[in-house]
């Protein structure tokens, strides 16, 4: 009888450890998916996706009933990057505690950064490179173009050291980011990790996209960039000063076509408020501002990837581009291959 008994109560606790309970607190479970797009900004199979990728770095190794489901620690952090809202505010959304927001958008951050290079990456084969350059040329018949290259300041708090190094031109704490884009406004290439003060000239000839081009790795085309940067053979810059129509018809095409970069910033930091200066600031340091700017890139591809669509009411234009440094170093020496461009493309 005791052994008939002690079966019964087996079975009964094997039942109770193997119960699965439907969370309410998880978006998943009762959002639909235009709702899960417009709050969480990726779509329910990108989500399981993710959830997928990152099963075994975020599943709790714990026996406990309420440790948080993958998807949810996910949907957390991805309820950050979209509003850039107080982790307080996050909590209360969630109903969780505010040390537990800051552990999961944590861990899916570094998550994130880990697979960047599978999701923004270069092509250095010719033909990546023309597939790059086809798209450009379809839209607005510039020949050539393999990414336009820009920069922009995320917004961050101010540093406990070097503080002086991250007050940029306009007078707040940043950090200067680089990217290359085609001409669908994913990314190519990023750079996250100078501080405010940096000059962009700097940071492309510090960067592996430089050595790319300078080694001649890729070897044809070019990267299109404003008069902040330095002419080179394989980066064309405007012509300051336009005195001919065939050097004002190049700088048409080149504005149109470049401008492509500007609104690739704009669509990031649209998509994702937490990078954005309308979601105030990015209240981390340095170092976890520039993780957090590489994973949402990152995010921001994947949705080009799967046209996923920014929700109609986050219409926002970033205006950070307009005003520009001049540089006017090394013209002598590299103006000849967009002296040809001009003459055999622009002039009539």
């Amino acid at each position: 009888m005791a052994a008939v008994y002690m079966h019964i109560r087996q079975r009964a606790e094997n039942v109770l450890r193997n119960r699965v309970f439907r969370d309410r607190n998880n978006p998943l479970d009762y959002m639909d998916d235009e709702q899960i797009v417009r709050r969480y900004r990726l779509s329910r199979p990108l989500i399981l996706e993710l959830c997928r990728m990152f099963e075994h770095d975020l599943a709790r190794p714990t026996a406990r009933s309420r440790a948080f489901p993958v998807s949810f620690q996910i949907m957390v952090a991805l309820r950050f990057y979209a509003t850039g809202s107080f982790q307080m505010v996050n909590a209360d959304v969630h109903n969780i505690s505010r040390p537990s927001v800051s552990k999961s958008t944590s861990d899916v951050t570094s998550c994130l950064k880990r697979v960047c290079r599978n999701y923004i990456k270069m092509p250095t084969d010719e033909a990546g490179l023309h597939n790059i350059m086809r798209g450009f040329y379809e839209k607005t018949n510039f020949p050539n173009v393999v990414g336009a290259i820009d920069g922009t300041h995320i917004r961050i708090k101010s540093p406990a050291e070097d503080e002086h190094l991250y007050v940029n031109r306009k007078n707040y704490h940043s950090i200067n980011v680089q990217a290359v884009c085609d001409s669908s406004m994913k990314f190519l290439n990023i750079v996250a990790k100078y501080p405010g003060a940096t000059h962009d000239s700097f940071i492309l000839t510090s960067s592996n996209i430089y050595e790319l081009f300078d080694s001649r790795e890729i070897g044809i085309g070019w990267l299109l960039g404003d008069s902040g940067y330095p002419l080179r053979p394989w980066l064309m810059t405007p012509i300051l000063n336009a005195s001919t129509e065939a050097e004002e018809c190049y700088n048409r095409g080149h504005m149109r076509e470049r401008c492509v970069v500007e609104r690739s910033f704009g669509l990031l930091k649209s998509r994702f408020r937490c990078i954005d200066n309308s979601a105030g600031t990015l209240l981390y340091g340095a170092t976890k501002s520039c993780d957090i700017t590489v994973c949402v890139a990152v995010l921001h591809n994947m949705c080009i990837n799967h046209g996923i669509p920014l929700p109609p009411d986050e219409n926002h234009c970033d205006r950070g581009h307009i005003a520009r440094h001049q540089y006017l170093g090394h013209l002598n020496d590299n103006a000849t291959v967009r002296r040809r461009l001009i003459n055999g493309r622009f002039s009539q």
